[in-house]
């Protein structure tokens, strides 16, 4: 067991929260002589793990405030953001409304079947449309066919209330540390969770972008904070270009990093899509001698199954 300045900091904060903080052995680091950690919130929450439930958290609430039934919201076919919105409506015995990204299929993806089958209402949106997010036009068919009685939460769970309930997600994990001196890694889609993050107590964070295409990833970052009526307490430092391949996609080099840091970390399965990209360029900047974090605290953002919509070759957990 590693020790960051207190000798049984890291044993005691792992015996008093079930492991839900664990140290993560990265194939460079017995070179480059840092230390990683990894927060497990893939464990957090049976029906939604990771970050979507606490991205949610604000949402669901304002709906409940405001009498609604009908939860929309937009996402692709493998969105893990989809999974957690699904669940967390048939939980608390909402219908859950999903505009999906692209045409219908001739077959469904496991996330749209599982959303299906728990009683979601599926409505596709051409791609262009699908942009515009709440301004697109089949947001207007749904809202006229529904009476206006529709909630909408958008893409990812962004918003104002998305990183409300990301920064009561990081006060949690910073008490968690007891004010220890990590760094913090957060992988990034819509940045909303980094953005929650950044008006926490950490001091420092890297953010790592999951989208083909982005650029002043930690400009976006600051203004949901400040949108959000959040002062920034964090120092950021972005990375945009970990897409191999783009967003959804995985690489052979990412694949063949994941088989070796199965061997290293037999227990700790990464989704494909966010934290393994995010470990996989620490890992090389690691190697590159520029990563100078002692102490690195990974954020597991869940999102598992993602896996599924991946083909039999490429499963690595």
């Amino acid at each position: 067991m590693h020790d960051i300045g207190n000798g049984a900091f890291i044993e005691n904060l792992l015996n008093d929260n079930q492991m839900i903080i664990e140290p993560l052995y990265l194939p460079t680091q017995q070179t480059c002589g840092c230390q990683f950690y990894i927060y497990r919130g893939d464990l957090e929450c049976s029906v939604a793990p990771g970050n979507k439930r606490h991205k949610l958290k604000y949402h669901l609430q304002q709906a409940s405030k405001e009498n609604k039934k009908i939860l929309a919201t937009f996402g692709g076919p493998h969105s893990n953001h989809i999974a957690a919105f699904v669940a967390q409506c048939k939980h608390q015995g909402l219908t859950p409304l999903i505009v999906v990204r692209g045409e219908t299929w001739a077959k469904l993806t496991p996330t749209l079947r599982q959303a299906v089958d728990s009683g979601a209402l599926l409505f596709p949106s051409e791609r262009v449309d699908y942009k515009l997010g709440l301004r697109a036009n089949i947001k207007k068919v749904v809202d006229e066919y529904y009476d206006h009685q529709v909630y909408w939460i958008p893409e990812g769970g962004a918003g104002a209330e998305g990183v409300r309930g990301c920064l009561d997600w990081a006060n949690e994990i910073y008490r968690l540390c007891r004010g220890k001196p990590f760094h913090l890694c957060i992988a990034s889609g819509t940045g909303t969770t980094a953005a929650g993050f950044a008006a926490s107590g950490f001091s420092s964070m890297t953010v790592f972008s999951a989208l083909k295409g982005v650029v002043s990833l930690t400009t976006n970052i600051e203004n949901q904070c400040l949108d959000a009526g959040l002062s920034i307490n964090t120092s950021i430092k972005g990375f945009d270009e970990a897409l191999h391949g783009g967003f959804g996609k995985v690489s052979t080099a990412q694949l063949d990093f994941l088989k070796t840091l199965k061997t290293l970390n037999p227990d700790i399965p990464l989704d494909p899509l966010y934290t393994s990209k995010m470990v996989y360029k620490v890992n090389q900047l690691c190697a590159q001698g520029e990563w100078q974090h002692d102490h690195t605290l990974f954020v597991h953002t869940g999102g598992l199954q993602g896996w599924q919509g991946l083909p039999l070759e490429k499963q690595v957990y």
